[in-house]
């Protein structure tokens, strides 16, 4: 197995449940109906037009012969993705998820069918349903991200348990499956289980609040026009009339942000052509971000929180986590053993207004 396959097998931990062959029925798996609940989080994915075509679905209909099972069951593949080779493991990966569930499910209705027959008792067919949803397709915010959920629910005629596999991807050359830290910067796990938390405690009698133990390593997420939505099993922090919670937090500071930079307290000068330049460090200390610089690298990088972003001097490319650099037209520089940055920098990373007067 290459390394792009082990990659994506990492994608969703109950999905790999599924290729292995265990019964839908016995995993803790999320489900299809949720609650979602609105906040605001602090980011490292920034706003940009991107400039790639949003990929597309092409879809499968997988059915069964068995008169013991109803299917109905669409499964994605995606097309248009720049990385051919991820994206032609991705859809197998997909395909043989969805057909290992089948055939256990195939597999579990027969018996049942059968041992029904023998004791001449009534026998309903088991459902198996497979649906999905691109939540992104790339051409949004954060730039090139594809989101993509399927949901499979099957039920033996009771309480079902669905599940929901995410699969997030970094459309590139050379595609990355995209990871909460990715998006949210390395420490970011702290703040947003507190933020999850917060919002829980809000209407605690909406959930078990005993029973919340933070993210995970494999947490299920999805982007979603911007906002970062985390996915919760059925039954796991909430009563099955809730389904599968949801948290959804916006990955854009300006809608949010209240925070003025006052350039009265930051060295500056402006450079020959005219673009406004300032300290990183003093920036830094006004916005209360720790600030680390690499000699090796000329790198400088800024965090608070879960929010993180690096700059290299004479690079044009200001990234946020791991997702595609931004230009803005000017590369950080040295002077006077300082880095300086220009202004849009704290508009257009940062989204933190600038107060001239």
């Amino acid at each position: 197995m290459n390394k792009t396959t082990k990659n994506l097998f990492k994608m969703s931990a109950v999905g790999c449940a599924a290729i292995m062959g265990v019964s839908i029925a016995s995993l803790p798996v999320h489900a299809m109906t949720s609650t979602a609940v609105v906040t605001n989080v602090s980011s490292t994915a920034q706003s940009t037009t991107p400039a790639l075509t949003g990929v597309k679905i092409q879809e499968k209909v997988l059915s069964t012969s068995s008169k013991y099972l109803i299917a109905d069951i669409k499964v994605p593949q995606l097309t248009g993705m720049l990385d051919k080779q991820y994206q032609d493991e991705l859809n197998d990966i997909i395909l043989s998820h969805a057909e290992k569930d089948l055939t256990q499910w195939e597999k579990d209705a027969a018996e049942m069918g059968h041992k029904a027959q023998a004791g001449k008792q009534d026998f309903h067919p088991y459902n198996l349903n497979i649906t999905y949803e691109l939540k992104s397709d790339g051409t949004g915010n954060p730039a090139g991200v594809i989101s993509l959920k399927v949901i499979t629910e099957g039920s033996e005629g009771g309480t079902s348990m669905p599940r929901i596999d995410t699969y997030n991807v970094n459309n590139a050359a050379e595609a990355q499956r995209v990871t909460l830290s990715d998006l949210l910067g390395a420490n970011y796990k702290e703040k947003l289980d507190a933020d999850i938390l917060a919002e829980i405690k809000k209407d605690p009698d909406k959930y078990f609040l005993e029973e919340y133990k933070g993210t995970s390593v494999e947490q299920s997420f999805y982007i979603e026009k911007g906002d970062l939505v985390i996915v919760f099993p059925k039954y796991s922090i909430a009563p099955g009339y809730v389904g599968s919670p949801e948290f959804r937090f916006n990955l854009n500071h300006n809608s949010t942000d209240v925070v003025k930079l006052d350039l009265k307290k930051i060295a500056s000068f402006t450079n020959k052509d005219g673009v406004l330049m300032l300290s990183l460090r003093d920036l830094a200390n006004q916005l209360n971000y720790e600030l680390k610089w690499n000699q090796a690298t000329k790198t400088s990088e800024l965090m608070k929180g879960a929010q993180w972003t690096s700059v290299s001097i004479y690079k044009d490319s200001y990234f946020i986590a791991k997702m595609a650099p931004k230009a803005l037209g000017t590369a950080p520089v040295l002077q006077d053993n300082k880095t300086y940055v220009p202004v849009q920098f704290v508009t257009d990373i940062l989204h933190i207004e600038v107060q001239s007067n």
